[in-house]
């Protein structure tokens, strides 16, 4: 075999290879532009699914019974179909049974909060108070406690 013929078959080589490197590159960008399409269009199912979520909750009265389409979906018994249940570190939160809209209580606001950020805490707290005061024949549920305490410095 002369040089000439040697330097065709590596000129081949080189080329099959820079080929071969292209598909490759080509086939990962498919995969991340597939994966950034899906990771996108998972985004978008969350938030369209939170916001029918909230619909719902919003438009749910919370209440046990139901006779007939409206109180089927609405429920029109004096008692709420809501449970309330002790969490493992101790506070309480209610969840209704018809929407899954769930009340905790809100977390103490920090120092130096706004009064914006203290309207929002006293709503927040009006509102898991009233859910938590809601008449029901539910028993209130809960798990074993526990408690968390520090270890002295050794």
């Amino acid at each position: 075999m002369d040089e000439k013929e040697k330097g065709k078959i590596l000129g081949e080589l080189e080329s099959l290879q820079l080929e071969e490197t292209r598909e490759r590159v080509m086939a990962a960008r498919q995969r991340r532009e597939q994966a950034a399409a899906n990771s996108r269009h998972m985004v978008e199912l969350i938030i369209r699914n939170k916001a029918i979520e909230k619909a719902t909750q919003a438009d749910c009265w919370h209440k046990k019974g139901g006779k007939g389409t409206q109180g089927l979906n609405r429920g029109d018994d004096s008692k709420y179909a809501v449970v309330k249940h002790q969490l493992p570190h101790g506070p309480i939160i209610v969840v209704c049974q018809r929407c899954i809209k769930i009340w905790e209580r809100p977390e103490p606001l920090k120092k130096g909060f706004t009064q914006e950020e203290r309207k929002a805490y006293m709503l927040a707290l009006d509102e898991y108070n009233k859910a938590l005061n809601f008449p029901t024949d539910n028993e209130m549920s809960g798990s074993q406690l526990f408690v968390i305490t520090e270890h002295p410095a050794a």
